[in-house]
């Protein structure tokens, strides 16, 4: 086998060696990006849960009348 031919092998393992390299690479990004996701959702849905608890409380305090999305709206716009 020529030196040229030996050449063109290494080079050919070398690319492989890199693309393998860089797929494992994205591999791990995406399962970081997995966790990422699945912890937002989380807590997602723990805010979720606090604030169905604090409107909750909120309805039984005022009524029902005093806790409507327009007026709660009106009170997060005016919020610092």
């Amino acid at each position: 086998m020529t030196s040229e031919e030996k050449d063109r092998i290494i080079k050919f393992v070398r690319t492989y060696d890199e693309i393998h390299d860089q797929m494992d690479l994205m591999q791990e990004t995406i399962n970081n990006m997995v966790e990422k996701r699945n912890t937002l959702v989380e807590r997602v849905d723990e805010l979720k849960e606090q604030e169905e608890e604090f409107l909750t409380g909120l309805v039984e305090k005022y009524g029902p009348s005093a806790v409507t999305p327009n007026k709660l709206m009106d009170i997060a716009r005016c919020s610092p």
